[in-house]
């Protein structure tokens, strides 16, 4: 029996080849994820070795909220504390940290801004121990003048030792000379960061921190263990400030990376995922068909003395060879797939650190596993259907029975659709959108498309005899396409599944980024009163940018915006914005529904509406709310406002957050101009003031949803690249699939030809056939994708989005996809059924 199975096997290469790639691909994007988040976990790593080499202990100040801004929010320590600390026993060094995030501006004029790793500037001690970084070319900085700048950045902007850069810190641009390139004394990877060093009072000059550090790395004397030194460390050290050991603080950072690319790597997983799901549908296809045309042989064997049990296990062990096959070489074209990744990521630009491609033994067994399972349960259907094929069977001719009732496939499927859309609706139904939820969702999607493609050969043959009426109108060729797409609904609708599974996703994608966009222009429209909006992307910057354009000629109101973390109440660790309360309601147009937001100077907090009923706010009321360098204080509710996205949940004013927060970085100025100024009049005023800070754009609302316009539109375009992978798939599936048909129909075709159909004839049935299955899994995917994308914005009604918009023009081009990968799909079977012998055809039976 396993020498008849082989032989089936190698008879049918081409076809299974076909159903493996699908399963390779998938299998390749599972093993992309794993090695490129392990490559990227041990870059981190070694950086975490190098930068604690040689650390015994670290002081640090304590916080009081652990969460995504408190190690920003420590308080720095100073010089006293260094002092103290350097006269314990068993302290063999003091090494004063001194570093944070900075603005680099190249020799042209232009600031670096990066998506990825930071640019920091560093104060260098390179005489000690514990300090990682050395010069690898040129001299060590000294002065307010002088700058080195790490090797990897200096390669990649062709900046050579000489050259004259800009250095943007808590204050306007200064320009320093490189006088030295930096590297590490060990050779590790600095994680892709830009590295400014410079001495350690141009540092604390640059940052605004002077005579303060941000922490401080103690060596230890021989024979004192970490633990020891921390304790005698810690009988010194005044209140709210800490010492951990070597071992905590990188556990710490340990977990954190975990984390942050523990996401990272589910994100990519589940684009694996949906490889391997629309290739599931590919192999139940190929492996059903098989079946089919394999009814009489399989009889034989049955009348041969084969038992049911054996026939099954035939076709699993068919299904566990192109599954192991498939997954090994899915493996090792994920291993370039990784590289690939991150050039893609790259091209949108998204910097990942780069080093070692590292390939994890359980990277090769999960990928062995999901490739094999997978294939295995999706064969396991069609194998137990050929099982049940009687030895009568031999004696009739093999093909596709059609002629079961629908009545158990209608309720089997409207039951599977049932669940996934209860699924669905309670994992949306959480606002919160935790890991829990996210699941459900996921379930939720796949049991509806499973429920869909179960249901869909109920009006499979309509819809495919209307989408092939224009073929049918050019000629016999077009009518006989258009009657086999019609003849097998249930291999029309498998067929066409895997195509709607992957054009649903981008539909609904789609859908929710123009709702987005939709909802962010209405935002505009209906709350921003500001005329100009300063930022720098995604990153923080210095006060001083307000600052500087305060008094500027034209100007009627300049609002800085900070943004924060705090715990507030029982709501956890929640975003407030500090504002100027004088000036807020010039540049943002917030309604307030209870008290008054001026009565923010008084030191109070504004709640909105939703926030408000949340927990149960009124406006008089104390909420405790927890910083995370003051610890917690009781504000009063002083108003509550109509939710507003452009000020969020809560708000302080600037003088309450600025006594709390350590880190007093703007996230964004509101500009009003006079009435009366013209636009051209300002907006030069502005570029004038501003001229010593090239990293800020200046953006009118216009400018403004275009620039955010154009960050959904990156977004979209990524997720959209990701998900073609399932659209080939799909593609493949109908490849398989009319192959296989010609196959089945060999005698057809051959008699076909006897009476007169010509070779182009033959190519435009079957083309016409492709793309009316291709056209109808657009078409089912499209209305699919409606649904989600309509479910996902009511979900997200509560987060802002509050538009539903439809994208026609991307849901056009959707279609035209699927039409277009039927043309293509059907090249190579139109092709093979055009060069068939005539006589040989008619011969076969």
């Amino acid at each position: 029996m396993l020498r008849a199975t082989l032989r089936s096997l190698l008879a049918r290469k081409l076809r299974l080849l076909l159903a493996s790639f699908a399963i390779l691909l998938g299998v390749s994007f599972v093993s992309g994820a794993f090695v490129l988040t392990d490559s990227l976990s041990n870059v981190f790593q070694q950086l975490f070795t190098s930068i604690n080499k040689g650390t015994a202990v670290t002081v640090q100040s304590s916080s009081a909220l652990e969460e995504e801004f408190g190690e920003e929010e420590r308080e720095p320590i100073r010089q006293a504390v260094a002092d103290r600390v350097a006269r314990v026993d068993g302290v063999a060094e003091v090494l004063p940290q001194i570093g944070g995030q900075a603005t680099l501006v190249l020799p042209n004029g232009k600031a670096l801004v990066k998506r990825g790793p930071p640019v920091l500037v560093v104060g260098l001690k390179p005489e000690s121990p514990q300090s990682s970084l050395t010069i690898k070319r040129g001299v060590m900085p000294r002065g307010p003048t002088q700058v080195a700048l790490d090797t990897q950045t200096a390669a990649k902007q062709h900046i050579k030792v000489g050259a004259k850069v800009g250095v943007i810190g808590k204050g306007p641009r200064r320009t320093m000379t490189v006088v030295g390139l930096l590297g590490t004394k060990d050779g590790a990877s600095r994680g892709g960061a830009t590295i400014l060093g410079v001495d350690q009072a141009t540092a604390q000059r640059l940052l605004d921190k002077a005579g303060a550090y941000n922490e401080l790395s103690l060596a230890a004397d021989p024979g004192v263990t970490n633990a020891q030194l921390r304790d005698r460390v810690a009988k010194v050290l005044p209140k709210g400030i800490e010492a951990v050991t070597v071992e905590q603080t990188v556990a710490k950072e340990s977990a954190s990376l975990k984390e942050d690319l523990g996401f990272f790597n589910t994100f990519l997983l589940a684009f694996a995922g949906i490889s391997l799901f629309v290739g599931a549908f590919l192999i139940f296809n190929t492996f059903s068909m098989l079946v089919a045309q394999r009814t009489r042989e399989l009889a034989l064997m049955r009348a041969l003395g084969a038992s049911r049990g054996q026939i099954t296990r035939s076709v699993v062990v068919e299904a566990v060879v192109v599954g192991m096959v498939s997954s090994l070489a899915g493996f090792v074209l994920g291993i370039g797939l990784a590289v690939g990744l991150g050039g893609v990521l790259r091209a949108f630009g998204i910097e990942l650190p780069e080093g070692d491609t590292v390939v994890r033994l359980r990277t090769f067994v999960v990928c062995l596993l999901v490739g094999v399972v997978i294939t295995v349960l999706a064969a396991f259907i069609p194998a137990r259907r050929a099982s049940k094929v009687s030895p009568v069977q031999a004696m009739r001719e093999s093909g596709p029975a059609e002629d079961r009732s629908l009545l158990r496939r209608t309720l089997i499927g409207s039951v599977i659709l049932a669940v996934g859309a209860g699924c669905l609706i309670v994992g949306l139904g959480d606002t919160a959108l935790s890991d829990g939820s996210l699941q459900l969702v996921g379930l939720g999607a796949a049991l509806s498309f499973i429920g869909v493609t179960t249901l869909s050969p109920l009006f499979a043959r309509p819809v495919a005899g209307l989408l092939g009426w224009p073929f049918a109108r050019l000629g016999a060729p077009g009518r006989l396409g258009r009657g086999n797409a019609m003849r097998s609904p249930r291999r029309t609708s498998a067929t066409a599944a895997a195509l709607m599974i992957g054009l649903a996703l981008v539909a609904m994608v789609s859908t929710l980024g123009q709702s987005v966009k939709e909802s962010l222009r209405a935002t505009v429209a209906s709350t921003l009163g500001a005329d100009y909006v300063l930022n720098s992307g995604f990153m923080p910057f210095s006060p001083a940018v307000a600052e500087a354009v305060k008094g500027t000629p034209g100007l009627a109101a300049v609002v800085p915006v900070r943004a924060g973390q705090a715990k507030i109440g029982e709501a956890g660790i929640s975003y407030l914005q500090g504002i100027d309360p004088s000036g807020l309601q010039q540049v943002i147009k917030v309604t307030v529904l209870h008290g008054d937001l001026q009565a923010l100077t008084r030191g109070g907090i504004a709640v909105s509406e939703k926030d408000a009923k949340k927990l149960g706010l009124k406006v008089g009321k104390q909420v405790p709310v927890t910083w995370a360098r003051t610890g917690t204080h009781p504000l009063e509710v002083v108003a509550v406002y109509k939710d507003n996205n452009f000020v969020g949940g809560y708000l302080v004013s600037d003088k309450t957050f600025d006594q709390n927060v350590t880190n007093k970085d703007l996230v964004g100025v509101a500009i009003k101009a006079k009435s009366g100024t013209p636009p051209a009049q300002s907006r030069a005023a502005l570029e004038k003031a501003l001229s010593d800070y090239p990293n800020i754009d200046i953006l009118d609302q216009a400018e403004l949803i275009a620039e955010q316009d154009n960050e959904i539109d990156n977004l979209l375009n990524a997720v959209t690249g990701l998900l073609v992978l399932s659209v080939l798939i799909a593609i493949l599936g109908i490849i398989n699939t009319l192959a296989l048909s010609v196959v089945e129909r060999t005698r057809e075709l051959g008699l076909l030809r006897a009476v007169g159909l010509q070779r182009r004839q033959v190519r435009w049935m079957i083309l016409s056939e492709s793309v009316v299955i291709a056209v109808y899994g657009a078409i089912l995917g499209i209305l699919i994708g409606l649904a989600f994308g309509w479910a996902m914005v009511s979900a997200l009604r509560d987060e802002g989005i509050t538009e539903f918009a439809v994208p026609v023009s991307r849901l056009l081009i959707v279609l035209a996809v699927g039409a277009l990968g039927g043309v293509l799909a059907a090249l190579l079977p139109a092709r093979r059924a055009a060069r068939m012998d005539v006589l040989q055809a008619i011969a076969t039976t």
